[in-house]
């Protein structure tokens, strides 16, 4: 199940996001870039998987289909529907993983790669799903999260380069999500501070209060967005590729020998071996002695 929803999952965010132009999402209540739309979704989705398994095709070219009609027709293009939309595709996918798992297993890339290449394939996956979830999508979720803003401080009060502020966007949340995925997060600090003191050397007196709020709402709205998913994209690999696991390395023990030193014995002199076996002759050996010195 996980290398199907892996794939199925990257292929709707690649066809919704990457390569959704904006020709097709401003023309996309004609019914014919409605369904090239869907088209594109249905065949990287096949690709991805490397199986022609009509059953689960048929099924993300008719749901697919289905939840961009209703987000189209019925849906006003701002943040709310935006999260239900993809929230539904979300459902669907897992769904569909859930009823058709081995498709992605059985299919040309699990097959003709082997065993550890296939493991990095579907790793490679995760990493481009959550590329495109952080950098891009990002994108859209902080732009259409602070519309209001923007409207209410106008065009005047937010002047720059044509679609700087975009690629400023896309630049941060790729570094956030480089940082952490390098064990690197001490990093995120510093392009805080970079991006505070750039963009609030802008802000010259106080009247512009609501840019200041409006580009503090909207860095973190970006730098959270790009750490939830950094995160979410590191568990991830690391399901499909585990760390090594280190194994305790035993020292070798050296076993000290105790040396016992034995202490010479004294010699024993042969006036000695006399004392020990005649004491009463020795004693009176003693008074002798002791008389004469007197």
């Amino acid at each position: 199940m996980p290398e199907t929803l892996v794939t199925i999952l990257t292929a709707h965010l690649l066809a919704d996001f990457t390569l959704q132009t904006k020709w097709i999402v401003k023309h996309k209540r004609n019914i014919g870039v409605l369904l090239i739309h869907v088209a594109i979704v249905t065949t990287i989705s096949c690709l991805l998987m490397g199986a022609f398994h009509w059953p689960i095709l048929v099924a993300i070219f008719l749901m697919h289909f289905a939840i961009d009609a209703i987000k189209v027709y019925r849906m006003a293009d701002s943040l709310v529907p935006f999260l239900i939309d993809q929230c539904a595709h979300l459902v669907v996918l897992v769904g569909l993983a859930w009823l058709f798992p081995d498709t992605a297993t059985s299919g040309w890339w699990a097959t003709a790669l082997p065993n550890g290449l296939s493991q990095w394939y579907f790793a490679s996956m995760s990493f481009l799903s959550g590329l495109i979830l952080t950098v891009h999508a990002g994108g859209i979720l902080v732009g259409k999260a602070t519309c209001s803003f923007t409207e209410e401080i106008g065009d005047e009060g937010i002047e720059g380069l044509k679609n700087g502020g975009k690629y400023i966007g896309w630049l941060e949340r790729f570094l956030v999500m480089l940082f952490l995925l390098i064990n690197q997060p001490t990093g995120i600090g510093f392009l805080i501070a970079a991006k505070s003191i750039l963009r609030f050397g802008e802000i010259k007196n106080a009247g512009e209060r609501k840019v200041a709020e409006y580009i503090i709402i909207g860095t973190f709205l970006s730098f959270g967005w790009a750490l939830l998913i950094s995160v979410l994209t590191q568990h991830a690999i690391q399901y499909w590729l585990p760390p090594p696991t280190t194994q305790a390395t035993t020292q070798p023990t050296t076993q000290t020998t105790i040396q016992t030193t034995t202490q010479p014995t004294p010699t024993t002199t042969p006036m000695i071996v006399f004392a020990r076996n005649n004491p009463k002759r020795c004693s009176m050996l003693f008074l002798l002695t002791e008389r004469f010195m007197n």
